[in-house]
């Protein structure tokens, strides 16, 4: 396995009530060989493969309290245009993501538990005009560790987003994939450029301070 370095920057250490995991367009339709992306003949296998370190990501998570944030992709006619239509070079637009669809959902080994938001957006950005910015600022987030769908479109845009809305942002390297394989390097080189951090899953996890249970407990009493 090549291991990339993407940037010489030292990740700084983060602490973990400060921070939120987003899981970003982990959807059948994106992520399943029979679901739209796959039936359309292109190979979902690069996003397959993330599956477990985004549960591993998920179990960390949970396990010392850091919020989870999941975001979907919904298509509908009430939130399409025509630019917005033109991504497709006029043609018609794909049953992709349709609301109320097995596709539309959230894939079952990664299925938010009770009480985890899911925010529901329609461009590549799950900071534009959806819930994100509102849930970020009540939970007084300043860093996001970001994981999931398309590396090169939905990651990289909302990464940008949120960078220049001054939210520390950590690209988690082997939790990102897309099925254009040739454009996953190049973007993670980019933002980690210019957009914040890059690292792994494991880098990660050892940057992140964090109270234990109990601490958390006691120190929301004083």
């Amino acid at each position: 396995m090549i291991l990339y370095v993407y940037s010489s920057k030292p990740l700084p250490s983060l602490k973990g009530e400060e921070t939120a995991l987003l899981v970003i367009d982990m959807q059948n339709d994106f992520v399943k060989p029979d679901g739209y992306v796959g039936r359309s003949g292109k190979d979902v296998r690069p996003v397959l493969e993330i599956i477990p370190k985004i549960s591993r990501a998920l179990d960390f998570s949970r396990k010392i309290g850091m919020p989870r944030i999941f975001v979907k992709t919904i298509h509908a006619d009430y939130t399409n245009s025509d630019v917005w239509g033109s991504r497709y070079g006029g043609r018609e637009a794909p049953p992709l993501c349709v609301p109320g669809t097995w596709g539309s959902e959230i894939i079952d080994e990664l299925r938010p538990l009770e009480g985890e938001p899911i925010v529901i957006k329609h461009r590549y950005s799950a900071m534009l005009d959806t819930d994100l910015p509102l849930i970020l600022r009540s939970k007084k987030i300043r860093n996001l560790a970001v994981t999931g769908n398309m590396t090169n479109a939905c990651i990289d845009s909302t990464v940008r987003h949120a960078f220049m809305m001054d939210y520390l942002t950590i690209t988690l390297s082997d939790c990102v994939a897309t099925p254009d394989t040739d454009l996953h390097e190049p973007t993670l080189k980019n933002l980690a450029r210019y957009f914040g951090y890059v690292c792994t899953l494991d880098e990660f996890i050892n940057s992140v301070i964090y109270l234990t249970r109990t601490e958390q407990a006691n120190h929301r009493r004083t």
